[in-house]
């Protein structure tokens, strides 16, 4: 949570209300935030490519783990 949150206030972006909430429920849980980071994660991949999006790119803070279970997840979509 705090690497996100750090990130975010360095660029001035803004994190959706969903997502937030997300990190209050698990930030005592790394499996949990990680696991529901991942769950959201490919909701909005689903979302893009429902909608007709060009690409995706993954930003996973160099974790393959996390990356591996994402695709695996939406691969079916391409």
């Amino acid at each position: 949570k705090k690497q996100i949150l750090r990130m975010t206030t360095l660029c001035h972006a803004t994190l959706p209300q969903k997502f937030l909430k997300i990190m209050d429920k698990y930030e005592d849980d790394p499996i949990a935030m990680r696991d529901a980071g991942i769950a959201y994660a490919v909701s909005q991949i689903v979302d893009l490519i429902a909608n007709d999006v060009n690409g995706i790119h993954l930003y996973t803070m160099n974790n393959p783990y996390i990356a591996e279970k994402i695709c695996e997840a939406v691969k079916s979509l391409f």
